[in-house]
């Protein structure tokens, strides 16, 4: 009697735990099928482009100090002491004008001095000539003032040249850009210190050193683009006008000497330019943002979103690029949809979600 209500409470007992052993295994599996159905349906947000055609030129950047084409030290001729100065720096002077003068007296004394002794020297020699003539007097005494004529001559031909040059005169066209001299200085005959210095900025040069490998790409007359801080925003022309035949051993590099036109007056000898070298264009190819490009270890690949906004990774093959596009030469087709933004989360097939462009 004792022993059946103990059966029937371990029987209870047993069901009970049986029911939420159950219900605990139903619960999981219904939890498992939520946590796949959410990891189905998430996905990536991504920006995308669609691939276009049009032209791309292959170039080469590097950096140019401007320099003057042409530029002149202006030193003096003569000793003096200087007199007057007739321009300042930023003058623009042509040239045969007159920079300054020295004080001439001396000068111009010795020259009339000489030139009073060459006309006396002309006029006996022109009295001998005619006694020569009629024999009055020996070959020996008119040639001792032939050549005393000769001599005097070449000294005044000398004074009237020092007299000119304390005149100091402009040798080129261009700007004063330095002025190391001022009024009362002494100078030197042919002093190594200037008194000006000149430069002609109608035409500037750009000297840029290219790597050895891009000899074969430039050519006499190619263009190229120059950004500086006055024309940033407009690059400037310039023209390939001269490229060394030698590589300089020591950097492995060779001259390329850029023209700038320069009739405007914008740039100034001296200003530091970014150089774009431009090269070959190839027309209606398929173009990409260099954004759009993953590169590792010299491989490049893109994601290219299908139809049903899975992203799929695809190798390329590029071939020319500047600073904004790049050419794909293989892999992606014109009006292919490639991410452009969010790439860096992405992996084969993954399910992503196009963010309209703004």
């Amino acid at each position: 009697m004792t022993v059946q209500p103990m059966t029937r409470t371990i029987c209870a007992a047993a069901l009970a735990l049986s029911s939420l052993t159950l219900l605990g295994c139903s619960n999981a599996d219904a939890q498992d099928k939520n946590d796949k159905k959410e990891q189905a349906v998430v996905t990536i947000p991504v920006e995308v482009t669609t691939a276009g055609e049009g032209a791309i030129t292959a170039n080469y950047q590097t950096t140019a100090v401007l320099e003057p084409e042409s530029e002149a030290d202006v030193i003096s001729r003569v000793n003096g002491i200087v007199e007057t100065l007739r321009v300042e720096e930023g003058d623009y002077v042509k040239k045969g004008q007159v920079l300054a003068t020295l004080r001439d007296e001396e000068y111009r004394i010795k020259r009339d001095e000489m030139a009073a002794e060459l006309a006396s020297v002309k006029q006996e020699l022109s009295r001998l000539e005619q006694m020569h003539k009629e024999g009055l007097v020996s070959a020996d005494a008119y040639d001792k003032v032939k050549y005393r004529y000769q001599a005097t001559k070449a000294q005044y031909d000398m004074a009237a040249y020092q007299h000119d040059n304390t005149v100091i005169r402009a040798p080129i066209s261009g700007y004063i850009a330095e002025r190391f001299v001022k009024v009362g200085n002494l100078v030197t005959q042919y002093e190594e210190k200037a008194l000006f210095h000149i430069v002609a900025q109608e035409t500037l040069q750009g000297i840029v050193y290219l790597p050895e490998k891009q000899l074969a790409n430039v050519k006499v007359g190619q263009t190229a683009l120059l950004y500086t801080a006055v024309s940033n925003e407009h690059p400037i022309t310039a023209n390939i006008e001269r490229i060394s035949p030698m590589i300089d051993s020591d950097t492995g590099t060779f001259k390329v000497v850029l023209q700038v036109n320069n009739s405007n007056g914008q740039l100034k000898a001296g200003m530091f330019a970014k150089v774009q070298m431009q090269y070959e264009t190839h027309n209606n190819v398929v173009l990409l943002p260099r954004y759009a490009v993953v590169s590792v270890d010299d491989k490049h690949s893109v994601f290219r979103v299908n139809s049903e906004n899975k992203a799929e990774k695809v190798d390329i093959t590029i071939g020319f690029e500047n600073e904004s596009w790049v050419e794909v030469q293989q892999g992606i087709a014109a009006g292919d949809k490639v991410v452009t933004s969010g790439q860096n989360q992405l992996k084969d097939q993954t399910q992503v979600s196009v963010i309209p462009n703004a």
